[in-house]
């Protein structure tokens, strides 16, 4: 038997350029990363759980982030990208499946004479079934399921961010909260050293100027709680909005964060964050659905081939005799001249492909940055908040002192003033290392991907 030449030239031709319409191997690309972050070097890295928040050790916190999961507008949102996702992979899947439909007639044909009249009955069906040759079809699922995983990954991320917007937010409230206490005792003492000051201004010991000055003093403080009490407000509104709720309906029973642990956190390797940060992934998910859409792009500059079968029944009524057809058929289908609207489809998709790689080593190089940064800021913050601990102490030791040297006359007035002032400063900046303490872990937590495991 000979062999049918013209088959055979075509096979081989498909075989050819399908092999160069195929989407490009996927390559992640080349990022150097540091052998370690600063100062982590020997330390050996801990498990970290899903549930990272709980190591701050607040019952409080865990119930608010527990609601902000499942309440959290943004995270909702997400959720339903997700479903979007899957069913674009859905609807690209089924371009690999045959196509099949029916459909069902019926006619009645009236004339003058009855006798005439007809009845006209059909029925078919169809299949088809588009030969994925060139991979363009299988590129497009590998292009829509890389999307879906990308849209995840997403998800994760914006979870990450909202988990650590509602632990920030959350610690703000209360630090805001400590600090109006704090605020509300300074102002208070303020008032005292006002009552003792017109008291010895009656008696003739001070002058005007002494009064004049310490009512400065009272209503500064009074001005600087005031602030506060505008900023704690606006720190619970926007608490009550990351949990889903009306602004009104915030209820937090918190008051001070020295009850709140500030956890160690041992970052590991930094190529390790390629694996545990859910925007890299992500970054890389999309880069991957780049590359299949190449494959996409360069199949189109290649024949279709779509296969199809017809099978008809037919009757002229309801006791005629039915005849039914079948008929199969293949068409070829090749663009000939698109004026460079194809080829113009590869460069750009070849060209998404090489942006979004840059894409990919930037967002890597910002992690590496942003996980530096949190670990520096850490440091520093808990090497503050020990040394304002002990000026505390001391600042608290010498009021006590001048006020009552001050009410003994060995002191003057603005003595006393003086270490009032300082007192109210050590006592505010304390409270805030500590919140500086914490949101720096809450920082490293997410530049670190949040929970993991070595």
């Amino acid at each position: 038997m000979r062999p049918n030449i013209p088959l055979l030239a075509l096979m081989l031709a498909t075989t050819f350029l399908s092999a160069c319409a195929a989407t490009p191997a996927f390559k992640r690309p080349d990022v150097a990363a540091p052998a370690a972050f600063t100062g982590t070097q020997g330390q050996t890295p801990t498990a970290i759980n899903a549930a990272w928040w709980q190591n701050f050790g607040s019952d409080e916190l865990d119930q608010l982030m527990t609601e902000a999961l499942a309440q959290n507008t943004d995270i909702r949102a997400g959720v339903h990208r997700v479903e979007q996702a899957r069913a674009d992979l859905k609807i690209a899947g089924a371009n690999l499946l045959p196509s099949i439909g029916a459909s069902a007639g019926a006619g009645r044909n009236f004339q003058n004479n009855p006798s005439a009249q007809s009845t006209n009955l059909s029925l078919g069906a169809n299949i088809s079934y588009e030969l994925d040759l060139f991979g363009g079809n299988k590129a497009g699922v590998s292009a829509a399921r890389a999307n879906l995983a990308q849209t995840q990954y997403g998800e994760d991320a914006l979870k990450l961010v909202v988990m650590g917007d509602v632990a920030k937010g959350y610690f703000t409230f209360v630090n805001l909260r400590e600090r109006l206490a704090i605020a509300d005792d300074n102002l208070k003492n303020a008032r005292e050293v006002m009552r003792i000051v017109q008291a010895r201004y009656d008696a003739g010991a001070v002058s005007a100027l002494d009064v004049a000055e310490q009512k400065t003093v009272v209503s500064s403080r009074e001005a600087s709680r005031a602030a506060l009490q505008s900023q704690l407000t606006q720190a619970g509104d926007a608490l009550a909005v990351l949990l889903g709720r009306a602004p009104q309906d915030l209820s937090v029973r918190g008051s001070v964060l020295r009850d709140i642990d500030v956890p160690k956190i041992a970052a590991g390797q930094p190529s390790s964050l390629l694996e545990r940060r859910p925007d890299i992934q992500a970054a890389e998910a999309g880069l991957v659905a780049a590359n299949a859409n190449i494959g996409v792009a360069r199949a189109a500059l290649f024949p279709q081939v779509t296969l199809g079968t017809n099978w008809s029944l037919a009757a002229a009524g309801f006791t005629n005799p039915a005849t039914t057809a079948l008929a199969l058929a293949a068409s070829l289908s090749a663009p000939i001249f698109e004026g460079g609207r194809l080829e113009g489809g590869v460069e750009k998709a070849s060209a998404k492909q090489a942006e979004l790689a840059e894409d990919y080593r930037k967002t890597v190089l910002t992690a590496f940055q942003e996980v530096e940064d949190a670990i520096a800021a850490l440091r520093a913050a808990h090497e503050r908040e020990v040394a304002l601990g002990a000026a505390v102490t001391d600042a608290q030791r010498a009021y006590g002192l001048s006020r009552d040297q001050y009410n003994a006359g060995a002191i003057d007035f603005q003595q006393m003033l003086s270490t009032q002032d300082t007192l109210l400063s050590t006592q505010d900046s304390h409270a805030q290392t500590r919140l500086e303490s914490l949101s720096a872990a809450i920082d490293l937590y997410k530049a670190l991907g949040g929970g993991w495991n070595p």
